[in-house]
């Protein structure tokens, strides 16, 4: 698909893989709405882009919740129209097993990745089908792929997210509106380990034979994606190499996982 004057709508634009696909699409002509919660962050992004003499927008928005949701969809729609290039990146929640996990916290888990996919894709998706084209991309987890201990409830919200794009997929089958599952490794530059330090702890040791990528090594897969329509993606290679193993073997690639998880003390 071609990005050059393309309208394109990326969430979690204030930092990580979102802000770094944002500035990708706005290199390549891209007029990019960027959207988070992070008003001063996402301003900041606002303009650098425009500093290069693209076109940019910021909108504010909490996606976990609907009615915001619902209002962003109104404004983007109102002064830009439909969204050509859609991308899901927002994404949050650490990693612990269900019964470290506070009950209360289960449904903000869900709330983001899953649920603010699904709003945003929701109030843009009746003016997309309408002029019959685009590109709608979710940043998933390889968690949705191969589970691992010690990150239940936020592997259960990448499973929805993987779950959704896989069932829009589907809906869309005769359209002319493309659906793609991306697969990053770890992101080296990710505030994500900085703010879960624990986290790091529980990666399975055999995700060390998995290259990390950059924030834009990741972009620029997304890029790769959108320019050929790509239905499923993951970078870095390695990570495909695995997961085909997972699917061939699933037996060996579980035990893998498991062996070289976290595990519960006394188990």
């Amino acid at each position: 698909m071609k990005i050059a004057g393309s309208l394109c709508v990326v969430s979690g634009a204030s930092s990580g893989i979102g802000k770094a696909t944002a500035l990708e699409l706005a290199a390549r002509g891209g007029r990019v709405v960027l959207v988070a919660r992070r008003a001063q962050a996402l301003e900041e992004v606002c303009s650098q882009i425009r500093s290069t003499g693209a076109q940019a927008w910021a909108f504010p928005t909490d996606l976990s919740k609907p009615q915001e949701a619902v209002r962003l969809g109104e404004l983007v729609l109102g002064q830009l129209g439909p969204p050509d290039i859609l991308i899901h990146s927002a994404g949050a929640g650490e990693w612990r097993f269900l019964d470290e996990t506070p009950i209360e916290d289960l449904q903000r888990l869900m709330n983001t990745p899953y649920f603010a996919a699904a709003y945003l894709t929701r109030v843009f998706l009746p003016a997309m089908l309408e002029q019959n084209r685009g590109f709608i991309l979710s940043v998933c987890s390889p968690a949705s792929r191969l589970v691992w201990p010690g990150a239940t409830g936020y592997i259960a919200a990448r499973w929805a997210l993987n779950g959704l794009t896989e069932a829009l997929r589907a809906d869309l089958y005769r359209s002319n509106l493309r659906v793609c599952a991306f697969f990053p490794g770890k992101i080296s530059d990710s505030e994500y380990f900085t703010r879960n330090t624990d986290t790091e702890n529980r990666i399975p040791k055999v995700g060390r034979f998995i290259p990390e990528i950059t924030s834009r090594q990741a972009a620029l897969g997304i890029v790769r994606a959108i320019e050929r329509e790509a239905r499923m993606m993951f970078v870095p290679w390695q990570l495909y190499a695995f997961d085909l193993l997972a699917r061939l073997f699933p037996r060996i690639a579980e035990h893998l996982a498991w062996h070289s998880g976290a595990h519960r003390k006394g188990l």
